[in-house]
């Protein structure tokens, strides 16, 4: 018997659990399985809760999302088709039948609910439990959190609920974590609950999520000041306006299509919008690449990559000197091929691109540039970073103007399409090739410094320009400031500090004298802690018994643990867990932008990553039995001999008799790592336990009795439930 946990039963989870189905549904030795789901909420959502508002969205079309294989999917294992989101919302509604109130006409590249796509993934667990072939048993545990994972020289035992229940195999798919405070942030704290005793309604919300316990003592007379101008903080504002009772309508036929206005409800509080960069994220533009369309790359290539890569000295690469020249090129490619096809036709896009494709060298492919399209309307990387104009920044006022024109505009650009827009399809491109800028960083992939670089300057770029929000989101946003309810006009560099001595936060623009104040401050970014920022208990006792380590750039922590390409944990020692994996958010650092959602047709990293790893373990099961197998047939020719012995030889001495029946015993284990001591004392080794003791057959043969411990056995759990 096999024994495997899941802990975390989220989307990542969820993707173990697939691979598991599939490769079991194929394993012709029938090898019998119990597999351990540990989750302490319900199975499938993760951070998309169903009993969320209607209004929080998700912001990927219904058809780029999927929580199943494909026929693109390579390298992962045995398929198991099941249905996308937007064919699991047909099918649903049209289970409605005819003549239903209820059913409503599904747009495939529609934005839905995340407690809709919640919904999805829940069914999506159900759908894959019934698949279970009957020699996998599946044990469900969902009233608690498991709070520990530890070694007991034998096997793992994942501690939940008061009760430790032995796995053979462990992956670790916890998603999300809350994090630990900071220095600053108790400090902080601190200070604002010594000043709420001079204004009781003073408040500082550092953790947004769930979006209605961040919101649920706002009232109407209050003024929120929202650090961030991401997802999360357009997740705030529509609670704080949607959520409120406000409507949204057409601002009507003498306005732009696509323009809204806001019917307040009275229930909104002001809301003060500030961040680093004073721009909120741009427009998802409206979906023209289907289900399947993705940009290919030209010039950032997975074979180019390897050149590099082969030619670096060390094999790590500088993602400004060596990869954005490439990224740039093909942002060029699609941006010219878009202009071309919109101010001329088909065929001089055509033409053109064939032309950029043979170009010699970077300053080639500007010169052609030059000669087609006009300066004013080139492609600029340095207007796509910082596309505030000076003129723009010289009074609070002319900001104020701009930047509704700046979300006019980018409103407009979405609306034409990731195709036919120039700017959105060239913006665009940086989502579809993230394949290949993953394989350019995951494990260690680019210098110390380039990492650091790419972190702190280059994503937040990337996600202001293509991972943003639905473009109604940012249509909204614009009726929010033309109707009163939200300023957002404090310019790059605006700050927010705390006044103890008037009690209130003060939000501070880019100019002097330019602040206003407010009584709740909310931090409108999702934590993403490192493993020493995790709250959680199971996360401490991995660090601190060495079970895991921090993932390390040199001397740069970019956050999450370390695996191997097998998405093995590495513990403290540098040495691989065989028997124990880790993905999603969890790697993030080691591996790059781990939390985007499986798309069709893509061959998702999500499912391969996960398929590789259960692929191992099933590899580790198939060689035990063959150990297995050979050990009882060895140990059968003993006993015969015994039986018989020749008259010319002598019988098989007792000793060799026992050393067989212990290479039996030995086979029934499956392979595992080295075991996990406790933390050493400083400047002490780590050292290896011994091998695992045989338990599993006795000498004889027969099946040993199975252990019953409380602590062990899990029909002597009060939370043991088995489907």
């Amino acid at each position: 018997m096999v024994k495997i946990a899941i802990i975390g039963l989220g989307p990542r989870g969820i993707s173990v659990f697939d691979r598991i189905i599939a490769y079991t549904r194929n394993d012709a030795s029938a090898t019998p399985i119990e597999l351990y789901l540990f989750d302490s909420k319900e199975f499938g959502p993760g951070v998309h809760t169903t009993d969320q508002a209607e209004h929080l969205l998700v912001n990927t079309v219904a058809c780029q999302m999927t929580q199943f294989s494909d026929d693109t999917v390579r390298g992962a294992g045995p398929l198991l088709y099941g249905p996308s989101f937007a064919d699991w919302l047909i099918s649903k509604n049209s289970a409605l039948g005819k003549g239903t109130d209820a059913k409503i006409e599904i747009d495939r590249n529609g934005y839905y609910s995340r407690a809709l796509f919640g919904d999805y993934l829940r069914w999506g667990f159900e759908y894959l439990k019934k698949m279970a072939p009957p020699h996998l048993t599946i044990y469900l545990h969902n009233y608690a959190g498991v709070d520990d994972l530890q070694w007991d020289r034998k096997r793992w035992l994942v501690g939940y609920d008061g009760c430790n229940f032995p796995a053979d195999f462990v992956f670790l798919t916890t998603g999300h974590a809350r994090k630990v405070l900071s220095d600053a942030e108790r400090k902080l704290t601190g200070q604002v609950d010594e000043a709420r005793q001079r204004n009781p309604r003073l408040q500082l919300v550092l953790e947004p999520y769930p979006i209605r316990n961040a919101t649920s003592s706002v009232t109407a007379s209050d003024t929120v000041a929202i650090e961030g101008m991401g997802l999360t903080s357009f997740d705030l504002i529509a609670q704080l306006t949607q959520g409120r009772g406000g409507k949204f309508d057409s601002a009507g036929k003498l306005q732009p299509a696509g323009r809204l206005r806001y019917r307040p409800s009275g229930q909104e509080p002001r809301i003060l919008l500030y961040s680093r960069s004073g721009l909120p994220l741009t427009a998802r533009a409206t979906n023209q690449k289907g289900v399947f369309g993705q940009y290919k790359p030209k010039f950032l290539t997975f074979a180019r990559l390897e050149q590099l890569r082969a030619a670096a000295d060390g094999g790590q690469l500088d993602f400004d000197r060596q990869i954005m020249p490439l990224l740039w090129a093909d942002m060029q490619f699609a941006y010219c091929f878009a202009w071309l096809q919109q101010k001329r036709d088909k065929i001089a896009a055509l033409m053109f691109s064939n032309e950029f494709l043979a170009a010699e060298d970077a300053a080639a492919r500007q010169a052609m540039i030059d000669r087609h399209i006009d300066k004013r309307d080139q492609l600029s990387w340095a207007k796509l970073a910082e596309p505030i104009p000076p003129l723009a920044l010289a009074s609070r006022r002319q900001f104020d103007d701009w930047l509704r024109g700046h979300l006019w505009r980018d409103v407009e650009q979405a609306l034409q399409g990731n195709l036919d827009n120039p700017v959105k399809s060239a913006c665009d491109v940086l989502r579809d090739v993230r394949d290949v800028m993953r394989a350019a960083i995951d494990f260690g992939g680019l210098y110390e410094h380039s990492h650091r670089w790419l972190l702190g300057e280059f994503l937040p770029l990337m996600n202001r320009l293509a991972v943003g929000p639905p473009k109604e989101r940012i249509a909204q946003l614009l009726a929010l400031i033309d109707a009163g309810v939200v300023r957002a006009d404090f310019g790059p560099g605006a700050r927010c500090e705390l006044d103890a001595q008037a009690a209130s936060f003060v939000v501070s623009g880019y100019w002097d004298g330019d602040s206003e104040r407010a009584n709740v401050l909310v931090r409108g970014r999702a934590s993403l802690p490192g493993p020493l920022e995790d709250k959680s208990p199971l996360m401490r006792q991995l660090v601190e018994r060495g079970i895991v380590r921090p993932f390390m750039n040199g001397q740069f922590h970019p956050g999450g643990i370390t695996v191997d390409r097998n998405m093995n944990v590495v513990a403290r020692d540098g040495s691989a867990q065989r028997t124990l994996w880790a993905l999603g958010t969890l790697v993030e650092g080691c591996k790059f932008y781990t939390f985007v959602l499986p798309r069709p047709g893509a061959n998702s990293t999500t499912m391969v990553d996960a398929g590789r790893a259960v692929g191992r373990m099933m590899d580790a099961i198939a060689e035990r039995n063959v150990r297995l197998q050979v050990a009882q047939e060895e140990l059968q020719g003993v006993r015969a001999a015994q039986a018989q012995p020749p008259a010319s030889a002598p019988a098989v001495p007792p000793a060799l008799s026992s050393a067989v029946s212990s290479a039996v015993s030995s086979a029934v284990s499956p392979a595992v790592a080295p075991a996990m001591p406790a933390p050493a004392a400083p400047g002490k080794p780590v050292l290896a336990p011994p091998p695992p003791s045989p338990s599993a057959v006795a000498a004889d043969g027969a099946a040993a009795p199975r252990l019953r411990r409380l602590d062990a056995d899990p029909a002597n759990c009060p939370a043991f439930g088995r489907t």
